[in-house]
């Protein structure tokens, strides 16, 4: 499943932003296949518009990413790298917030996905 443009735009921030993502800009840069300079540019600074190269390869490896395909590995000199899995394992955590339903504010409680970043937050991010 492929995200709008917009749609990438806000989840990616929102991934990179994360200080506990579990992979570094530059391995996620280099799962994509792009530069990580550039990417930063794109998508967390806002200085370059994000064209359609970078905005298919960003988002195969976000979905990869997200769906548990990818896995970060160290080898015995402590330097890692970025390693396809055969069968996809999502990492699933226990979360608790708040939600919006019928206009009213509303605990949500259960297990999701923590690498899925689609959820949008009370104030709209």
């Amino acid at each position: 499943m492929s995200l709008t443009k917009a749609e990438l735009l806000r989840q990616v921030k929102k991934f990179l932003k994360d200080p506990e993502r579990g992979i570094s800009h530059q391995m996620f840069a280099q799962l994509c296949g792009v530069d990580m300079w550039h990417m930063r540019d794109v998508f967390l600074y806002e200085d370059k518009p994000l064209s359609e190269t970078m905005q298919i390869r960003v988002n195969k490896g976000y979905e990869s990413w997200k769906q548990g395909l990818v896995r970060t590995m160290k080898r015995r000199d402590n330097s890692t790298f970025v390693d396809y899995r055969k069968v996809a394992e999502p990492f699933i955590a226990p979360s608790m917030g708040l939600q919006m339903k019928n206009g009213k504010i509303g605990l949500r409680i259960g297990l999701v996905n923590r690498r899925d970043y689609s959820q949008r937050d009370l104030n709209g991010e």
